[in-house]
């Protein structure tokens, strides 16, 4: 009965328990919820989840529970120090080894004890066995080595692993430049003999000066209409020519090429690069890229901003939380956005 709730309101009277049903089904609802993409939703089951007892939980745990909810559920057990919910939800197939990164923000090493040492739990790891070893040298240097000395049990599979991640990078030609950012495979838009008349709104900096608030949003719908007709090559063009506005709205294009094409802008602030690289939504294209760019990445703000993005690759953020000053180390320390490697790293360096 409870599947059948498709609205807010309906889900909502599911969790407040205003549907008869049996306190299994009840769980499975509050369960399934729990992952739900509407805020309140996935609230409320969360709160009623948090009075109940983990091997109530772990008794309905399936491979059938949304990818959302073993997300949330993973969170909860890091609250909660109970490394038997991880190990069930490690049976489902969707838990993701970077929510364990991420979320599980303890020093609890009876917690942590318990996962380093269970087989399952340890395989899990193994494509991210550097990750993972960082994670817990933060911790203890005897974690560190509990863990280590359970990786040697899968000497054989991390040599396939070591093996299969050797032959899956490019071949570099000698004296070619090494970069931690590498260029996927795109389709080529050949510009340089294609010449695009802009208008001024698209390309001027002072396309906004002395507009009111109502004529400034006729001007971005403007822009929006006009980048919307472009094909790929125009919008490259633009991206390498336009003002902020259009910058801004270029910046989340989905094709890499044109994100690129932004961060080339020779008009391009510092503001602007640490806004970029402080948004979690955006792209790992960016975020990657201002990270392994020198010119981009100078600016000390950008630098503090890809430490605070859970989407900065670890070991760059763990590089660049090198150069954090002691105030900004003490707000990254308590942060509940950043993974918990860089807290622990963080808090490492304040003491």
């Amino acid at each position: 009965m409870w599947r059948q709730a498709t609205t807010t309101p309906q889900k909502l009277a599911v969790i407040n328990g205003l549907l008869p049903l049996t306190a299994s089904e009840f769980l499975k609802a509050l369960i399934f919820f729990c992952g739900d993409e509407d805020e309140a939703v996935q609230k409320a089951a969360v709160d009623k989840l948090r009075f109940t007892q983990s091997n109530e939980i772990k008794k309905l745990i399936s491979s059938e529970i949304p990818e959302n909810s073993v997300k949330t559920l993973t969170k909860l057990a890091g609250e909660r120090r109970d490394s038997s919910i991880i190990i069930s939800l490690l049976l489902t197939g969707k838990l993701q080894r970077n929510w364990i990164l991420e979320y599980l923000a303890t020093n609890d090493r009876v917690f942590w004890n318990t996962l380093v040492t269970h087989r399952d739990f340890v395989e899990f790891t193994l494509p991210q066995r550097e990750d993972f070893k960082t994670l817990f040298s933060a911790i203890s240097d005897v974690l560190l080595s509990l863990y280590e000395e359970q990786l040697s049990y899968f000497a054989e599979k991390i040599a396939e692993l070591e093996s299969k991640e050797k032959a899956e990078q490019p071949e570099k030609t000698p004296g070619e430049e090494q970069e931690e950012y590498e260029e996927e495979d795109e389709e080529v838009v050949e510009l340089e003999d294609t010449i695009f008349d802009f208008p001024d709104f698209l390309t001027s900096e002072t396309a906004f000066d002395g507009l009111s608030a109502d004529d400034m949003l006729e001007q971005r719908k403007t822009i929006a209409e006009a980048l919307r007709d472009m094909n790929v090559g125009q919008k490259i063009k633009v991206a390498m020519l336009g003002n902020l506005e259009v910058r801004k709205m270029l910046i989340k294009d989905p094709r890499k090429q044109i994100v690129m094409a932004v961060l080339g802008n020779a008009r391009i602030t510092d503001k602007e690069v640490a806004s970029i690289a402080g948004d979690p939504s955006s792209s790992l294209d960016a975020i990657s890229y201002i990270a392994s760019n020198k010119s981009l990445s100078k600016s000390y703000a950008v630098k503090l901003a890809l430490v605070n993005n859970p989407k900065t690759p670890m070991k760059t953020a763990l590089m660049l939380l090198e150069t954090i000053r002691m105030n900004d180390l003490k707000n990254i320390a308590k942060s509940r956005s950043v993974s918990n490697v860089i807290k622990q790293r963080a808090a490492k360096k304040l003491k």
